[in-house]
């Protein structure tokens, strides 16, 4: 967790922008992650469980949610909901990566998410992020 010692020294950085990535397989996480980093003015965080981002936001309020739908102990739709569910967490965008994005693009759109599909069209990603972020302006 030595990421979220880095996170709160630059949250006083130009965006203070974190990006909350739930990703189960290590090597989507870190493409995610190096994608966002190097692509985005953002700061990425990475969970590979559920659990793992619960732990996170103990000490950090990200601005996005990138949520990979199939993850070992929950889905990405259930996580969505258990943070939605939290005080002051209710208004963060979220963006569900899915394969069989079809089979739950209902769900998704019920709960008016992005979903986009894998394998990852980096431009779309980018795109994507750049529209909830701009969507969703924080309180001052």
């Amino acid at each position: 967790m030595h990421q979220l010692e880095d996170v709160s020294l630059e949250e006083n950085d130009a965006t203070g922008k974190v990006i909350l990535i739930v990703e189960d397989d290590p090597s989507i996480g870190e493409f995610l992650k190096m994608a966002i980093s190097q692509e985005t003015p953002y700061h990425p965080l990475l969970a590979e469980t559920g659990e793992q981002a619960l732990e996170i936001l103990a000490y950090v309020k990200p601005s996005l949610f990138v949520l990979d739908y199939v993850l070992s102990t929950m889905n990405g739709l259930d996580l969505y909901d258990s943070l939605y569910a939290q005080q002051d967490l209710e208004a963060i965008p979220a963006i569900i990566l899915s394969a069989s994005l079809q089979k739950f693009q209902e769900e998704i759109d019920r709960r008016h998410l992005v979903g986009l599909i894998k394998p990852i069209d980096l431009d779309e990603l980018l795109l994507s992020i750049n529209r909830a972020l701009s969507m969703h302006q924080e309180p001052a």
